[in-house]
């Protein structure tokens, strides 16, 4: 019997009928869905990733629920686990039986849990960031194919790669923030730089030290769970200016709604003369400005003007924050002096709007080399869906300590990860 019908939030996932489904009460509607229970857990499963229930619930941190004969409200938070991912996925096989499961369960994006009468810790800022933490690890295994698999986050990755290795040629050691799955790490590993690679996201982690021991670079790689806006941690570990260079692309900065405090620590971090590399989701994109007023989508013309742009807005799967060149500038100075920049894409379209570049592949090429030229001139510099930009530490004396404490220490070693000679600050990408 196929499952009743739902409104547009319930998006891939199952409603099971015969009395086997719960409602799911969130503020914008209810949404019925298929579960399973153990104890005081309940878990949820969303076969699509673009569902709108999920966000939703993942935002708030936590859910509200009712059954046949009862309701419950508790902590939300997503399973990232592959032990526990798949020992939940054998519970609804069992509930729902082999033919209901292949048909709504296979296969899917989240894997969500609710621990009722658990209220969630800590403030909204804590929530941002555990909501965070858990969406890069659950897509960490296959975060290179949503690079490679999307024309044109393949040609962001592109872009900046051809930035990076002619500005740190001959200078090691180099600091990354959110690495990710290593798309800009290995390349830069394996041209003989030293990197130590920071994330939120444990699992991405994982992913970089195992191509690194894939390609026999690991001697030269050390990771370091932390976020962005914990970088001040590493300054009492390593010592003022202990990094010749220093870079983070497409997302990571947009994951702190402030970024004064991490233009602080790579101030301390990087040695007077060393270059810093950004790649910023952009505040005003011409594509979208243009496109959506001209389809009189005005809401989402400027749908980055207004932080934080919510999932949906954006190609990310969390809400981010929108920054401009200017707001960069602002929070680097007066460290920190712009020496280049370059808008990334300006023709084409973002990558969340991918379909439209595909209309034209058979051009692409020709439209990237455009787009390439475009995006280095005043002021289309400024108008891409991102903008690269490079910045040279300025011979000012840096900042002092910063006396907020980070919530865990993880060990790192350019020798090995098995055999710690640093640890660092913690809790992100």
């Amino acid at each position: 019997m196929p499952p009743p019908a739902a409104d547009s939030n319930a998006q891939g996932s199952a409603q099971p009928a015969d009395g086997r489904s719960l409602d799911l009460l969130l503020a914008t509607g209810t949404v019925p869905l298929g579960f399973c229970r153990e104890g005081s857990s309940v878990f949820l499963i969303a076969r699509e990733r673009a569902a709108r229930w999920p966000i939703e619930l993942l935002r708030q941190q936590s859910g509200r629920l009712r059954w046949a004969g009862g309701d419950g409200e508790g902590l939300a938070e997503l399973v990232t686990a592959p032990d526990e991912q798949a020992r939940i996925l054998q519970l609804f096989v069992a509930k729902y039986g082999d033919e209901g499961f292949r048909r709504w369960y296979e296969h899917p994006a989240r894997i969500l849990r609710v621990q009722l009468a658990v209220r969630p810790p800590g403030n909204d800022s804590d929530r941002y960031y555990r909501w965070l933490r858990s969406e890069f690890d659950n897509i960490a295994e296959d975060y290179d194919r949503h690079i490679t698999g999307n024309r044109m986050n393949f040609l962001l990755r592109n872009r900046s790669l051809a930035r990076l290795r002619p500005l740190f040629a001959g200078r090691d050691p180099l600091l990354e923030i959110g690495c990710g799955s290593g798309m800009e790490t290995l390349p830069l590993l394996e041209s003989g730089h030293e990197v130590t690679a920071v994330d939120i996201s444990e699992r991405m982690l994982e992913v970089v030290r195992a191509k690194a021991r894939e390609r026999g670079c690991t001697e030269r790689l050390r990771t370091i769970r932390a976020r962005a806006r914990d970088l001040s941690s590493l300054v009492s570990q390593l010592g003022q200016g202990s990094f010749a260079g220093a870079y983070s692309t497409y997302g990571a900065l947009n994951c702190e709604p402030e970024l004064r405090p991490v233009g602080e620590a790579l101030a301390a971090l990087l040695a007077p003369g060393a270059p810093l590399f950004v790649g910023v989701y952009n505040r005003w994109c011409l594509f979208e400005v243009l496109g959506y007023t001209l389809t009189l989508q005005l809401d989402r013309a400027l749908g980055r003007k207004t932080n934080p742009v919510p999932v949906g807005g954006s190609r990310f799967c969390v809400d981010v924050y929108a920054f401009s060149p200017r707001d960069v500038d602002a929070a680097l100075g007066p460290y920190f002096r712009r020496r280049a920049i370059e808008g990334v894409p300006v023709l084409l379209p973002p990558s969340d709007l991918t379909s439209y570049a595909e209309r034209f592949s058979r051009r692409f090429d020709t439209l990237a080399r455009w787009d390439a030229r475009v995006g280095n001139v005043w002021p289309f510099q400024q108008l891409g869906d991102h903008f690269l930009a490079t910045y040279e530490r300025e011979r000012v004396e840096a900042p002092g300590p910063h006396s907020e404490a980070v919530a865990e220490l993880r060990p790192a070693s350019f020798t090995s990860q098995s055999d710690p000679s640093l640890s660092a600050g913690s809790l992100r990408t």
